[in-house]
């Protein structure tokens, strides 16, 4: 062809055709390319996360193993230490109750004596046993606080409590005058059966009551002397009296074995934290290193391959652009366009590209 592509003929433009379609042909094959790089750089971080995710799996498998090993002695050795504790308080208890038993003997053998002397006194003298107990002394004879508030207690009941029970409960038509007549009728019944017992019994049998008042005070006090022995004891710190050396000992032992493990877990998870943890990624990159390489491998080929059909699909369109777009112009730039212009030349036997773009213009 001389001078430019207008003033070519038929077989330029049968040229320029293969030009377009090998320019068709390296987009088509650039498209292909990009997409198998998109797949497999796809393929290869699915590859890359899935290495990561076993190492991280693997890894926290095997430490909660380590973990759990130690665990387990661990609470072995507890519940062996829990076990003896238990056994060594049951001793001690035991221990202690021998203890105390023994330092109130003498106390318990006294108030013994006291008990049987009251019941004696009140056998001898025909006193009715109600006369000896707390009751009794506290409404009749009343010393201190709790004699007082033994009184409140039972004044509330009588005067209170059982009134209402009756009058609400027992009564089918509610009327004041009830209420009255019931208050009345507790006042005499209670009041009587007090004034009865004061004249008829207490004062009947005055000096018995008042020996008997006298042991309980003594029993009173031989409590409170049993229980101040007893809370002595109780609070006694010392434990070398109790024959305790051999579970001390095992606890002692079995303290340091549970220290011993402990420090053994920590060097174990420290070192698996340091060393162990690094072996297992690098054996699980070792194992899929080959299929990943692989991969890499087809990426880098795809990637040069790409870069290859770029640059001859830029070189081929800036001489496309140079020699024919610049002359024929961009719409005749395809395929179609040129089997159009072939057509036109040979059905009207024209001679240059120039006239068949005039006529198809025209």
């Amino acid at each position: 062809m001389e001078g430019n592509i207008l003033s070519g003929g038929l077989e330029d433009l049968k040229g320029l055709k293969n030009i377009l379609l090998e320019l068709d042909r390296l987009k088509d094959k650039n498209d292909a390319l990009a997409k198998e790089e998109e797949k497999l750089e796809k393929a290869i971080k699915i590859k890359e996360k899935a290495i990561a995710d076993e190492i991280a799996s693997t890894s926290k498998k095997r430490k909660d193993e380590i973990e759990a090993t130690y665990d387990e002695q661990i609470d072995k050795t507890r519940s062996r230490m829990k076990k003896i504790r238990n056994r060594k308080e049951q001793s001690k208890s035991a221990k202690i109750s021998e203890r105390i038993e023994a330092e109130t003997a003498e106390l318990k053998e006294e108030y013994r004596q006291l008990v049987l002397e009251s019941k004696e006194l009140l056998k001898q003298n025909k006193v009715p046993s109600f006369c000896n107990t707390r009751l009794f002394f506290a409404l009749f004879m009343p010393k201190g606080i709790g004699d007082l508030l033994i009184i409140a207690l039972t004044l509330a009941l009588v005067l209170l409590l059982l009134p209402c029970l009756v009058y609400f409960y027992l009564i089918p038509v509610q009327n004041m005058i009830y209420l009255m007549l019931i208050y009345i009728l507790v006042v005499i019944v209670f009041g009587g059966l007090y004034m009865l017992i004061d004249n008829n019994i207490k004062d009947k049998h005055k000096d018995t009551i008042k020996r008997i008042q006298k042991l309980r005070f003594k029993m009173m006090e031989n409590k409170k002397s049993q229980d101040k022995i007893r809370k002595g004891i109780l609070k006694d710190k010392d434990e070398s009296q109790y024959g305790l050396d051999n579970f001390n000992q095992e606890l002692s032992e079995l303290d340091k074995e549970l220290k011993s493990i402990l420090e053994q877990k920590k060097e174990a998870l420290s070192a698996f934290e340091n060393t162990t943890r690094f072996v297992i990624s690098d054996e699980i990159k070792a194992r899929n290193q080959d299929e990943l390489n692989s991969m890499k491998k087809q990426y880098g080929q795809v990637y040069v391959e790409i870069k290859d059909t770029e640059d001859k699909i830029k070189n081929l369109s800036m001489d496309i652009a140079n020699n024919y777009e610049a002359y024929m112009g961009k719409e005749f730039m395809s395929v179609e366009k040129i089997k159009i212009l072939m057509d036109i030349m040979l059905d009207n036997k024209l001679k240059t590209i120039s006239e068949a773009i005039g006529y198809y213009k025209e």
